[in-house]
């Protein structure tokens, strides 16, 4: 079995696990009791499918990571690669909340397991694991992310030495906050070269180790889906970076000619494709309409520059919705009757999993809710673009009712 077989069976059995622990994002909503939150699909064409994309997702899925990891064919693994990346499109299609971070990552190396050479699959995997490093480390040397999220990260790191932040300085929590984008940036500049590759690698797992536990109930206590996630990432540094496979196990078991021509191409215009469009995330900044890449597919992570939709909703209402809706409610500290309606929170409760960091998304979700309850002046909300590099500014648009 060669290097990039054994990434292959890996990758699939880390899906499976990673769709498990959020399995109420991929089941019909009324099969997991969470019809309070809405699907919003990508696609409006599949606003009606939606139920039925949603009932066949996971056996699919489940028989496709089967087929990949016990099949010693390579034709019925790359049959099983390519049930996977075709479920996982039409799953987001069917509901955007499904663009978690890993599950883009999966569906783009399940288009390389079918498209390319095995040589070519890890060297795909390599620059995009490469890319998410670069690309989460640039979009932390940001104004909120020292100023908030880095601060949490700082105080979470520093606890167990029994250190308290808040003694120190306003400037040195600044600088200190940087470190761990600095450190990520770090890692992915020595991933890049061969030489450096094992030290890299050996860092990127020990940093993943640091989130698990930062991340874990005993630290910032976050989803169990990001923390199975940075689990798997660990495990794939070891196996693209410091697996002692040498480059000649990855030659190719069928003639180089199958993979000339449109399959390669297509394959390596999609490497092209992930690795550019970040560049694109912040153009929301310079106009409403500005088309941009998404944050997360963009691998904005543990980054709250995101763009985002404030949510609020009426007193006159709170009383006739759910407790699980009202336990999403926010106090009413100016006392104007509103309150905000938090959807991260509501997220985490009704689909196991942090809401989607996208202001196109926020605001689908706000409507469909509103829709759903038949509000129209009992709900309003602030939409906010993604945040100022230097100084954590935002562009606002207010909007005071459904229309």
């Amino acid at each position: 079995m060669n290097a990039a077989e054994t990434f292959s069976r890996y990758w699939a059995m880390a899906l499976l696990l990673l769709v498990s622990v959020s399995y109420r994002l991929w089941l019909p909503v009324d099969w997991t009791h969470s019809s309070e939150y809405p699907n919003v699909p990508l696609i409006g064409f599949f606003e009606n499918l939606t139920w039925w994309i949603s009932a066949c997702l996971l056996p699919v899925i489940l028989i496709a990571t089967g087929t990949v990891v016990l099949s010693r064919r390579a034709t019925w693994q790359r049959a099983g690669w390519l049930g996977i990346a075709v479920m996982l499109a039409v799953g987001f299609a069917g509901d955007q909340h499904r663009l978690q971070p890993w599950a883009y990552q999966s569906c783009l190396y399940a288009v390389w397991f079918v498209l390319l050479p095995s040589r070519w699959q890890m060297t795909a995997c390599r620059v995009l694991t490469i890319s998410i490093y670069f690309y989460s480390s640039v979009g932390k040397f940001d104004f909120q992310f020292l100023h908030t999220v880095g601060q949490d990260f700082l105080a979470t790191a520093m606890r167990p030495l029994g250190v308290e932040i808040d003694d120190w300085s306003m400037i040195s929590r600044l600088y200190a906050a940087s470190v761990f984008p600095v450190a990520e940036f770090v890692v992915a500049c020595l991933l890049m070269f061969p030489r450096t590759r094992l030290v890299g690698g050996c860092l990127a797992i020990g940093m993943h180790t640091t989130l698990i536990g930062m991340l874990s109930p005993w630290g910032m206590n976050h989803s169990a889906g990001v923390m199975m996630w940075n689990v798997v990432l660990a495990g794939q540094a070891y196996w693209l970076f410091l697996s002692a496979a040498k480059s000649s196990e990855d030659a190719v078991r069928e003639a180089p000619v199958t993979f000339r021509g449109v399959r390669l191409t297509i394959g390596m215009i999609v490497l092209l494709l992930a690795i550019t469009l970040p560049l694109s995330e912040r153009r929301d900044r310079a106009a409403a309409d500005a088309w941009h890449w998404d944050h997360w597919l963009s691998w904005s992570l543990y980054s709250p520059h995101n763009s985002r939709m404030k949510v609020e909703i009426h007193a006159s209402v709170i009383d006739s919705i759910s407790v699980e809706m009202q336990s999403c409610v926010v106090a009413d500290e100016d006392g104007d009757g509103w309150h905000e309606f938090d959807l991260g929170k509501f997220s985490l409760q009704s689909r196991g999993v942090p809401v989607l960091p996208q202001a196109r998304y926020q605001q689908s979700l706000a409507l469909a809710i509103a829709q759903q309850n038949n509000w129209t002046h009992e709900i309003r909300g602030v939409l906010r673009s993604s945040s100022d590099r230097w100084n954590g500014s935002r562009r606002e648009v207010w909007m005071n009712r459904l229309d």
